[in-house]
């Protein structure tokens, strides 16, 4: 008789899928930290204002670098209108 404790051999090798869905969401808070401080660290800021924007990249995990994300892109995307010549 099949004990239903024992483990096959194969099924050994397999993580369990709660440990992939925390190394998933690890790799995208790992990558979303770091683009955050790229993106923070090639835009001119007063000093003041640019060490508030990096506590708040790396103290509130994921909707710090999120928010700073969108945001940087909202600029960009204000400051590329405001430089295109005016459409007739």
């Amino acid at each position: 008789m099949h004990q239903r404790d024992t483990v096959e051999g194969w099924r050994l090798l397999l993580p369990a899928p709660y440990d992939l869905l925390w190394s998933a969401a690890l790799v995208v808070l790992v990558g979303l930290t770091v683009a955050a401080v790229l993106v923070w660290s090639r835009r001119r800021e007063p000093a003041s204002s640019a060490l508030g924007t990096l506590a708040l990249i790396v103290l509130v995990p994921v909707l710090g670098p999120a928010t700073y994300l969108a945001a940087a892109a909202l600029d960009r995307r204000a400051e590329d209108r405001a430089a295109a010549p005016p459409k007739d």
